[in-house]
């Protein structure tokens, strides 16, 4: 699969980090869920090279979302002037969202975050996680009201 594949990968994911390091460490992973979910390819549902892009792209979201969570070195150009121009409530917003989210169960937020963050299609999650596009769009629904109940406790949404 590496030889198929490997080069198409890293270059998507080259094209996405700016470490190189990152964009082989994404690939690698994806390689390795690739191989060990085989069992769940159906090329009935589309191409291998389809598939394992499917994982790649969940794998580079998860990888960004990880890092994103360490503090990185900051340009002396880049941080405000002014404090109060920085987005406090947006900043807040996404923070209570992503503790929202981190409240569903994984197979709802798995779902949610391949169709609104991963931008990815109810058939392409659909053969990503091995299930079919009813399930899909089941969970969808349901996870979307748990998230709604969850910021609404939180004070996000009225």
């Amino acid at each position: 699969m590496a030889d198929e594949h490997g080069d198409a990968l890293f270059g998507w994911a080259r094209g996405r980090f700016q470490d190189r390091r990152d964009a082989e460490e994404v690939v690698s992973e994806t390689l390795v869920k690739a191989w060990r979910s085989y069992g769940q390819f159906d090329p009935v549902r589309g191409s291998e090279r389809a598939w394992v892009f499917a994982i790649l792209k969940t794998t580079a979201v998860d990888h960004y979302r990880k890092s994103s969570r360490h503090l990185r070195s900051v340009a002396r150009d880049e941080v405000a002037e002014d404090p109060m121009e920085l987005p406090v409530d947006s900043l807040a917003d996404s923070t209570l969202v992503q503790d929202g989210l981190r409240s569903l169960s994984d197979q709802h937020r798995e779902v949610l975050v391949a169709a609104y963050f991963g931008g990815y299609s109810i058939n392409e999650i659909a053969a990503l996680f091995g299930i079919p596009d009813g399930t899909v769009k089941s969970r969808m629904y349901y996870g979307m009201r748990a998230l709604r109940a969850a910021l609404e406790e939180r004070g996000v949404l009225a």
